[in-house]
């Protein structure tokens, strides 16, 4: 059993997080995948929850299920009945890989949609377990996937090996209306901001507190970007106690900003297998980014390839 909850424990070395499990290994959000964790000693995973028409909270990142099992049919409009039937396929598409090249990865085996449930009662013990809450545009009105699943954590008993994060506000306060208990946090994401870079683009550079420079198309809003997530403005609005931050926006002081007020803050992907349409950060396949990372005392990394990852955080 996990004593106090890992991603908010005070730590030596940033937890290695496997995103959406191993995908190298198995397809995404799988029980193969998180089992393949567990046995590579991969301290924590990140998962994603989505509703399915009977409300029932499963373990799937996209809208539909065309991508992941060729059926081109909302999760949401699928019984549990029938999408435990439906297979992941074998050929999965990632998206562009790091030379911005469309990515088909291919599997050993066909693989299942799991339950969330069942992942908590299987590996709830075993690893610690971030909790994305999807930013949905074709329901954006609808929260009641983050009702259902902090019930689903609360009946686990799982809440002090949990967090629950996502891009939607709106999600993290209904989950925390359900259940108090439950550490949350916002999410993000180095392009969100990019709506507004025909005007950001026209004003003055804004004072980047970045440690590190990129090639940036738009160098005015993630630098913006890094301001709001320094501020921790959003996490006081909701009153989270984690935040989850692309790396590409940690900067030289964002840790230690976050720390003093007793937040924990992860970062996400390194070593990516592929991408849905941004290109890729160059440093996000460094070592050095790395270093840089675990310098700065980040309390998780999320990674495709943890097993990359744990010899090189130590």
């Amino acid at each position: 059993m996990l004593g106090r909850n890992p991603f908010l424990a005070g730590k030596a070395r940033p937890v290695v997080v496997g995103h959406r499990g191993v995908p190298r290994l198995h397809q995404e959000n799988t029980l193969a995948g998180f089992r393949r964790a567990l046995a590579l000693g991969v301290p924590a995973i990140e998962l994603d929850v989505r509703l399915t028409a009977d409300r029932q909270a499963v373990v799937f990142h996209d809208v539909d299920l065309k991508r992941m099992t060729g059926d081109s049919r909302d999760v949401s409009d699928v019984s549990w009945d029938e999408l435990s039937r439906i297979p992941i396929r074998r050929d999965i598409p990632m998206g562009l890989d790091a030379t911005g090249r469309a990515l088909v990865v291919r599997y050993e085996k066909q693989e299942r949609i799991p339950l969330f449930s069942e992942v908590l009662a299987e590996l709830g013990d075993k690893v610690a377990i971030n909790v994305e809450l999807k930013l949905d545009f074709p329901r954006w009105w609808a929260v009641d996937i983050a009702e259902i699943a902090a019930q689903v954590i609360a009946e686990a008993k799982a809440e002090e090996r949990v967090i629950v994060t996502s891009f939607d506000p709106r999600k993290l306060r209904a989950a925390q209306r359900r259940w108090p208990r439950l550490a949350t946090g916002f999410c993000f994401d180095d392009t969100m901001l990019n709506f507004a870079s025909f005007l950001l683009d026209r004003l003055p550079a804004v004072p980047a507190r970045l440690g590190f420079h990129e090639r940036h198309p738009h160098p005015n809003a993630r630098r913006m970007l890094n301001r709001i997530l320094d501020s921790n403005i959003v996490g006081r609005l909701l009153g989270t106690r984690v935040v989850g931050a692309e790396h590409t926006l940690v900067g030289a002081d964002t840790v230690e900003r976050m720390h003093r007020r007793g937040i924990a803050i992860g970062t996400h992907t390194l070593f990516p297998l592929g991408s849905p349409g941004k290109p890729i950060a160059p440093s996000a396949a460094t070592a050095h980014e790395v270093e840089r990372l675990v310098a700065l005392g980040v309390d998780w990394i999320e990674t495709d390839d943890p097993e990359r990852l744990l010899p090189l955080v130590g």
